[in-house]
Formats: C-alpha cells, structure tokens, sequence
C-alpha cells in the first residue's frame, strides 16, 4: 500500500512539472512569434521608406533634369515621401519633414560634405533622399529596452549616355564624322538646323526624301510615330539599320508634331499626346546660299531660343496661362537618329544609326506644303528619353534617362 500512495505522489509530481515546462515552452513561443511580428513589421516599414525615397529622388531628379531649381526639385521629393507616408496602409508616419534630408552633388557616387559643398547646379544633378530614426511601433522588443526605428536611402540622376532608344522620332540628319567639345557629328550646339525638309531639293539626303524613317507603314503610323507615339527600340552602338521612307506626308507629320504645341484631333489627342509645358514659338530667319543649301539664323532679340524656354517653362506651374499649358515639360525636345549619308540613295535604302542628337522644335510643322516649309529646331546639349539602355562609358552629350544609382552610404539601397 505504501508503493501504491509513492507511486501516486510521483505521478502528481511529474504531472506539475511537465504542466510548467509546456507553460514555459509556450511563453518562450508566444515570445518568439512576437519577435518575428515585430522583426516582420520592421522589414514592412523598410521596404515602404525604401519605395517612398526611390520615388522621391527619382521625382526630385526629374525636376532637375526639366530645369527647375534646387529648391523645386528638393521640395518635390519632401512632398513625394509625405505623399506615400500618408497613403493607405502606411499612416503610421504622420510627419514626414523632419526625418527627410535631401541632398544635391554632382557626382552619384559622392555625397561627402566636400561634394555637396562644391554641388554646382550648372552641371549634372544627382539627388540623394534619406529618411532616417523614423520611429516605429515596438511590440515585444520594448519589454527588452530596444526601440524600432526606420530608415532608407536613395540616389537618382541622369544616366550615362544611351546607346539604345526607345522614344526617338522618325526623322534623320545626317551625321557628320567626329565631334569636339562644341559639336557632335558636325552638329554645333545652339544652332538651328533642318530635322525635316518642305522641298525635296533641299534635302542633304537624296531627291525624293525628306529626311523621314520607315518606322511603321503609312504616313498616319508616320504622325503618331512623330506625336510620340514610337515605342520600339533602335540601337545605335551596334550600327543596327532602318530604312528612309521616301515621300513627304506633311500633313501626318504636321499633326503628330503639333500636339507638342497643343493642336489635337480625334486621332492625336491630348491625353495620349499631352502639349509641351511652354508653347511659345519662335520663328527663325531661313537663308538659301548660292549652292542651293538652306541655313536658319537667330535674328531675334532672344539670344537663345532654347534657354528663353527653359527659363520660362520653369514659371510655368501647370496651369493654362499665356504659352503656359497643363501639358508636359520637355515634350517640344526630340530625339533625332544622326544617320550615315554615305550609302543613301533615291527611295527607301538602309541607312545607319551612328547617334541620337537632341533637337529643341521652335515652332509649329507646318501642315500644307504651300510654302514649302520645314521643321527646324536648335541643337542642343543633351535630352531625356523615357527608356532606354546606357553604355559604361559616362557622358554630358546626347540622350539620357533619369535613373536610381546605388547610394555609396548605404549597403542596401
């Protein structure tokens, strides 16, 4: 009896004892599942700073890049981040100011006081947006005396010169050979030059083209092609051909390129082909030489035409007022292909891209051939393209893209 009463109390024994251990296994659990929650809603909030300081930079980069000021710029990427903080599902931020830095270099990879002190707006602006000691909501962590805080970092600028195109339109100059620092391809920055002849006589092509390129098929594929409307690729690294198409579709051309100064129809309209910011036109003095060749000048009291733009685009604000619109900066910029010449023959032959140049339009394409008209702008610097691939070699001239650089003080972003 008494081996029965132990054999009862043992019982009651390792009955308590296995009671605690499966209560303490299960608080350590519920510790760990806590953990995780908070470890996982940590990870969330970085991936939300993350897509919130990308977007930021690449706003602010675009602003730069349209030629507004610091200031503007630095202030589109502020309301870019409190934009995203405060939207659906991620309102546990509710000031933004504070935790934002934005910082300006001309150089992606140095963001050093040294560099944001000798930041020199004139040139190449790459934007740095970080969020820092953003506080979070701790769950289980503050039991142990560790607060959660967030942050992310991020660098946006234009790329390094593209060697592939995706938005280019189809007219052609012909390409020059070499380039210094004040021309490409014989092409000199700030003059004014032909993109697409009215007489096939003047054209420095062959008779019958009038620098256009067989992009589609038809000359209404050649006007939504000209509005904008051209999203194939064209490589020029790789010297990849595209054929000239003969004849002059002025009226196709006429309408494409128009919506760029507000003119749409029910083909071309302003929601598929939206105006330039600033559509004020500028009307050059055309030259016929002894030789039969066309030259433009700038007889004007406006010293550039394509800086008066960028000045006065830049007090547009989105609204239509005078020769501003609620259209898009940048639209009345084409990227033109510089072909190679040399093998160009009457009709349609192959011709080779050897760049894109970048060509400021100054005035409406005329849409009758009773003047016998071109479509003339001014050579410029260099334009951004909506997409497209980047050589490894960098570059200040040509087309370029606005994109996201790794942060050089960030392993992650």
């Amino acid at each position: 009896m008494k081996y029965s009463n132990d054999y009862k109390i043992s019982m009651k024994k390792q009955s308590g004892i296995t009671l605690v251990f499966f209560t303490a296994i299960f608080i350590l659990f519920m510790m760990f599942a806590a953990f995780a929650f908070d470890v996982n809603h940590a990870m969330l909030n970085k991936t939300r700073f993350q897509n919130a300081v990308d977007a930021a930079a690449l706003a602010g980069a675009v602003k730069a890049s349209d030629g507004k000021s610091d200031e503007v710029a630095r202030q589109a990427a502020i309301d870019t981040v409190a934009a995203l903080f405060s939207a659906a599902g991620n309102t546990e931020v509710s000031e933004t100011d504070e935790f934002v830095l934005v910082q300006f270099s001309n150089d992606p990879q140095d963001f050093s006081n040294a560099a944001i002190a000798a930041y020199d707006s004139d040139g190449d602006t790459y934007i740095r947006v970080s969020v820092s000691n953003v506080p979070l909501r701790s769950f289980i962590v503050s039991m142990f005396g560790i607060s959660k805080v967030g942050a992310a970092s991020a660098v946006a600028g234009p790329s390094s010169e593209i060697t592939t195109a995706c938005n280019v339109v189809p007219m052609a100059v012909c390409a020059g050979t070499g380039s210094t620092e004040d021309d490409v391809l014989g092409y000199e920055f700030g003059e004014i030059y032909a993109l697409k002849v009215g007489d096939g006589s003047e054209t420095s092509m062959t008779s019958g083209n009038y620098q256009l390129l067989d992009f589609g098929s038809g000359g209404n594929t050649v006007g939504e092609a000209l509005a904008g409307g051209f999203t194939e690729c064209v490589t020029f690294a790789e010297q990849i051909t595209t054929q000239s198409q003969p004849g002059n579709v002025i009226g196709p051309v006429g309408k494409g390129l128009n919506t760029r100064f507000g003119d749409h129809d029910p083909q071309h309209t302003a929601e598929d082909y939206p105006s330039d910011l600033y559509i004020e036109e500028f009307i050059p003095t055309k030259t016929t030489n002894d030789d039969g060749s066309v030259t433009y000048s700038n007889d004007s009291d406006i010293e550039d035409y394509y800086e008066h733009y960028r000045t006065e685009a830049a007090k547009c604000n989105g609204t239509s007022s005078g020769n501003c619109t609620s259209g898009d900066p940048g639209r009345r910029i084409l990227p033109v292909p510089m072909i190679n010449c040399d093998e160009a023959k009457n009709g349609s032959t192959p011709l080779k891209i050897e760049a894109v140049g970048c060509f400021f339009m100054l005035k409406k394409a005329p849409t009758d051939n009773g003047d016998k008209e071109g479509v003339v702008g001014q050579f410029i610097e260099d334009c951004t393209i909506e997409n497209g691939s980047t050589g490894i070699e960098p570059g200040d001239e040509g087309v370029y893209k606005i994109q996201l650089y790794k942060d050089p003080s960030s392993g992650e972003s």
